[in-house]
């Protein structure tokens, strides 16, 4: 187990720094109008509460159906949560960037959304006991 988490951690630090990366680029040439200084702030939260619920849901995933099942949706539950928590005190702070803000929380959101899927996906083919 402790070596599917290093192996997630080292992943999804590299999917970070690709995702920085283009991001990076496409605001300083095509999107440059649309740059505003929290994108990197969203990365690095999104990235955080990813890493944090996909080691909970690996856990939960060695043990039986009912838990993964149980922790993927608390995961899904809580994440979406601390993610609207998150835009909502942002957008009051500063709401003169409303539409990048926005656009660019869902790119980043849908992004590793589909990264830890096929990571969870991958890792219950096989590891776990747990049949898809």
């Amino acid at each position: 187990m402790a070596i599917a988490y290093r192996q997630f951690i080292v992943k999804i630090l590299i999917f970070t720094i690709i995702v920085f990366t283009i991001a990076s680029a496409l605001f300083s040439t095509v999107l440059n109008m649309w740059y505003f200084a929290a994108y990197p702030y969203q990365i690095l939260l999104i990235a955080l509460v990813t890493t944090i619920s996909h080691l909970w849901i690996l856990k939960a995933a060695g043990q039986n159906t009912r838990r993964f099942t149980t922790a993927f949706m608390a995961s899904v539950t809580l994440k979406l949560m601390v993610y609207l928590t998150f835009m909502l005190i942002y957008l009051l702070i500063d709401h003169s960037q409303i539409i990048p803000f926005a656009l660019t929380f869902i790119t980043f959101y849908i992004s590793f959304t589909i990264f830890e899927v096929v990571q969870v996906l991958n890792y219950i083919k096989k590891h776990s006991k747990i049949s898809l």
